[in-house]
């Protein structure tokens, strides 16, 4: 009986032995502060792989939506500047036009009264300067009364000034005072040089001067593509920072037009949270037509950057953070600012120096979950 007792005390000891030896092996690993610590049996040590991070270069890469724009400045919405008829159209759809090429001809009653305002003023002028010098003439000789000098000069110079503002009102609508006939009509010129995109132009056709424009004059051979850029990414975007655009013609072709950015702007759009970014574009083969949408790829200008593999960030709610080798079998628990690389790759911000060696895969066995 005794003999029993002792061998079943032994059975009891040895399982008790081998389960505490057990649970011990079950404690893969435990936390000093921030610091993780992996027990020295177990087998966590060959499932995590480490890597030293060093400084690479990176360029930032993200896509957004946009739209072709004219240049501005490259185009040209020519409307009447007076009520008339049309008398005579002077383009053609597609014609290359230069800044003042005569685009239609007007017979309008207001600029009929405003050619008449002119020439009044023109013989106006001319009787006050006649006047005057006649004026300047007697007193220099001696004969002439020093009050009606000063008058002569009060009147000319109104006089000069209204046919400046005559003149002035035509010049306006790029007609040449001294070219002038009157009664001719108003002929209509195209401000910029480009290409005749659009003619609504009627002959015989009555206008006002609040109506739409009868021709648009545009210089396409380079373009603007208008693009949305979210908060989050405005910080990637530099000035000449390259840029891809991508119709949804060239899309399915395959085709990109390169381009280079060329104005961010400085004011968010509060319900889009976004800023939009001016990207020049050559579009000499009129790829892209002005109101097209266009998706663009920016990349960034290169630039050196710790890229790490996205396996190795790990997440609470507090934030992302990493394990960084801080001894044998001892990690910290650190916080980083990362984005999104691509390709499985994450670009780290704050939070890491290179040289830092981190838990760049099996952190997951880590978090206890």
């Amino acid at each position: 009986m005794d003999k029993i007792f002792l061998v079943l005390c032994s059975c009891v000891w040895l399982v008790s032995c081998r389960s505490q030896q057990h649970q011990e092996e079950n404690i893969a690993f435990h936390y000093q502060g921030d610091t993780l610590c992996i027990s020295e049996h177990s087998a966590l040590a060959e499932k995590i792989q480490l890597l030293a991070v060093e400084l690479q270069p990176y360029s930032a890469e993200f896509h957004t939506v946009g739209t072709v724009r004219a240049v501005a400045g490259k185009l040209a919405e020519i409307a009447p500047p007076f009520d008339g008829r049309v008398v005579q159209s002077l383009v053609r759809l597609g014609q290359r036009v230069d800044a003042g090429t005569p685009v239609f001809e007007l017979s309008s009653a207001e600029f009929y009264e405003a050619s008449k305002n002119y020439f009044q003023t023109l013989q106006a002028k001319k009787m006050t300067e006649v006047n005057l010098k006649r004026q300047q003439d007697l007193v220099q000789h001696g004969v002439g009364v020093q009050k009606e000098l000063e008058e002569a000069e009060t009147t000319c110079e109104f006089a000069r000034r209204e046919y400046e503002n005559a003149a002035a009102g035509l010049t306006m609508f790029a007609v040449r005072p001294d070219e002038l006939v009157m009664g001719q009509p108003l002929s209509v010129v195209s401000p910029i040089v480009g290409e005749v995109v659009q003619s609504h132009i009627v002959l015989g056709q009555y206008v006002r001067s609040d109506s739409e424009p009868l021709a648009v004059v545009a210089e396409l051979d380079r373009v603007w593509v208008a693009a949305q850029v979210k908060e989050k990414y405005i910080g990637m975007v530099r000035p000449d920072d390259r840029a891809r655009i991508a119709t949804d013609t060239e899309a399915a072709a395959g085709r990109e037009v390169d381009g280079r950015v060329y104005h961010i702007g400085e004011l968010l759009d509060e319900e889009t949270r976004s800023v939009q970014v001016l990207i020049e574009c050559d579009n000499k083969d009129r790829t892209l037509k002005p109101g097209m949408f266009a998706a663009v790829h920016f990349t960034g200008t290169p630039k050196e950057a710790i890229v790490i593999p996205s396996s190795a960030l790990l997440q609470t709610e507090s934030g992302t953070y990493v394990f960084v080798e801080v001894g044998r079998n001892r990690y910290l628990k650190r916080f980083v600012k990362a984005a999104t690389a691509g390709q499985g790759e994450s670009v780290v911000s704050e939070g890491l120096q290179a040289g830092e060696v981190i838990v760049s895969g099996g952190g997951i066995y880590l978090t206890g979950n």
